[in-house]
């Protein structure tokens, strides 16, 4: 890979963006011209440095380049607008060519008055074939991390309750009755979904006069076409799997409470 295709590439990511090009022409989007000698707005972009990580074995994709985008404009609310802009753009950049991180932001007034911002970014070389993914890390260590959970669910006797996708867990109870009831729980299929997780709490008014059940839209749930849960207080975590035969199916990997 050379720094021609990268140069070719970071202004190509940019001048696609029509939220930029509708504030400064494609043609004021350059490598190597001072935009201050020009009529402003301007970016100009560059090549920083390059990094060769000796620690990745594959030499290709041991190589890591610096961009800095540079935004010349002539007011403070003109060149922060652009800057905000390019700074989407480059964390939005899908590559199977490189892995794309912002690194570095700034913003200036020289003695000229003229208004400069820059965006710094690295442009790792991948010959995975791969899109660009971040990682984010886990702010678990904090305390911080959250569920989607969805709590003080009523199941009304008869009804059903479709799963979100988005959600992570469910707290289901009946409300007070008398007698029997059920309440049904339409979980996705199984085959669309590998690897999804769902965890369910469920109350105190789940008993073997007023149960659970879930019903997968296609494919089988523990083996079975719906699984009936009748255990107040208890609790449970299925996922979507896929065994050796290709057969997929929900299977539950956590309990509390359901078989006692």
């Amino acid at each position: 890979m050379s720094m021609r295709s990268l140069l070719s590439a970071v202004r190509t990511t940019l001048i696609n963006d029509t939220d930029i090009t509708d504030l400064v022409s494609s043609d004021k989007i350059t490598f190597a011209r001072r935009p201050q000698r020009d009529s402003m707005p301007g970016i100009t972009f560059n090549i920083g440095s390059v990094r060769y990580d000796e620690s990745i074995p594959l030499a290709t994709e041991a190589i890591t380049y610096r961009i800095n985008i540079n935004i010349y404009g002539r007011t403070a609310d003109e060149t922060t607008q652009l800057h905000d802009l390019v700074k989407t753009n480059i964390q939005g950049v899908s590559s199977a060519t490189y892995h794309v991180r912002l690194e570095d932001e700034r913003y200036g007034v020289d003695v000229d008055n003229n208004h400069v911002a820059l965006v710094g970014s690295t442009w790792q070389i991948s010959q995975s074939g791969e899109a660009n993914t971040v990682n984010h890390i886990s702010p678990a260590f904090q305390g911080a991390d959250r569920m989607k959970f969805k709590s003080n669910l009523s199941m009304a006797n008869g009804g059903t309750t479709t799963l979100d996708l988005d959600t992570h867990g469910y707290a289901l109870d009946f409300p007070v009755h008398n007698g029997a009831a059920s309440h049904t729980i339409i979980i996705p299929a199984a085959v669309d979904y590998t690897g999804k997780m769902y965890t369910f709490v469920f109350g105190g008014n789940v008993d073997n006069n007023s149960v659970v059940i879930f019903d997968p839209v296609a494919g089988r749930i523990e083996g079975s076409n719906t699984y009936t849960v009748d255990r107040g207080t208890s609790s449970m975590t299925v996922v979507a799997v896929e065994n050796p035969s290709g057969v997929q199916q929900w299977r539950i990997i956590a309990y509390k409470g359901l078989h006692d």
